[in-house]
């Protein structure tokens, strides 16, 4: 499963995106997350994206956050600790995306 999440990713849309995160951990589903069309995030989006990462990582479900943030969210991203969201600097290619399964 692919999940491409767009615009407004604030506290406002939360709850939308869990369930999405949710509906494909209860289904088992490998899944795949884009940030690049993001227009706006705040604390709750990164949350979420930590959260998810440990329930799959918990259920042994593979997921990769792709590292495609936009560049105008990127240092939210890393203060929240979650650098690897960020493609590399000067537009070098993109890091090897964080893949859940590989972290157990």
């Amino acid at each position: 499963m692919r999940i491409d999440l767009d615009g407004d990713c604030t506290v406002a849309a939360a709850r939308t995106i869990k369930d999405l995160l949710q509906s494909a951990l209860a289904g088992r589903e490998p899944t795949q997350v884009s940030l690049a069309g993001v227009t706006r995030a705040d604390l709750s989006l990164f949350e979420l994206l930590r959260a998810a990462r440990q329930g799959f990582i918990n259920r042994g479900v593979e997921l990769v956050i792709l590292p495609d943030i936009p560049e105008h969210l990127g240092a939210a991203a890393q203060w929240t600790g979650l650098p690897e969201l960020c493609p590399r600097p000067g537009g070098a290619g993109h890091r090897t995306p964080d893949t859940a399964k590989d972290a157990s």
